[in-house]
């Protein structure tokens, strides 16, 4: 494995793919959390999420003698994710109904500089709402960079994208974000984007 990002020794994957069942669970452990969490960011219910997360796992399993060869871990677990979210859409035929505007935005805001509560929570309403208000695609990459830390490259390869649409719609967010932010509070420097 290439990607460390969920600290998994090699030596666990040889184990789930030879079937054992009991470092599968370890692993289960470990990824739900990350794979629920980018659930989320398609599915708002948590009863869909859970219903997802379960094929995902459900899949994985399924294809486990191929684990040792994966080289990016988190991508291609976002990937089955993402590809069974879809899937899961189409089928209720909600899929276009659901917005990823309506999705749930559960960003933090460094507030350290400023003391009242009220102003915080004020502050933080802004930059929700001008996150809220990005285009579908720079909105999800967006979330996918600064909630799910990934890189600019795993994007682009669970994205079926170019890194540099990636980046592009990456200044895109920050340049919406930082204008709301400072129409409101111009004392306060909001996230930059790195390039990944």
């Amino acid at each position: 494995m290439t990607d460390r990002s969920f600290a998994i020794p090699d030596a666990l994957f040889r184990k789930i793919s030879q079937g054992d069942r009991k470092s599968f669970r370890v692993f289960y452990d470990i990824a739900y959390p990350f794979i629920y969490q980018f659930a989320h960011y398609f599915l708002p219910s948590k009863s869909d999420c859970e219903e997802v997360v379960s094929e995902v796992f459900y899949i994985i399993w399924k294809q486990r003698e191929s684990l040792p060869a994966v080289n990016y871990l988190k991508s291609w677990l976002y990937t089955i994710c993402r590809n069974e979210a879809f899937r899961y859409l189409k089928q209720r035929e909600n899929y276009r109904n659901i917005s990823i505007d309506d999705l749930p935005v559960e960003l933090l805001v460094d507030a350290s500089a400023i003391e009242s509560k009220l102003i915080e929570e004020e502050m933080l309403d802004v930059y929700n709402t001008a996150v809220s208000e990005l285009p579908e695609r720079c909105k999800l990459i967006f979330l996918m960079v600064r909630e799910q830390r990934l890189k600019y490259k795993e994007i682009a390869r669970i994205l079926s994208i170019t890194e540099g649409t990636v980046e592009q719609q990456m200044n895109i967010a920050i340049r919406k974000i930082v204008s709301a932010v400072h129409a409101y509070y111009p004392f306060i420097n909001p996230p930059k984007a790195n390039k990944r």
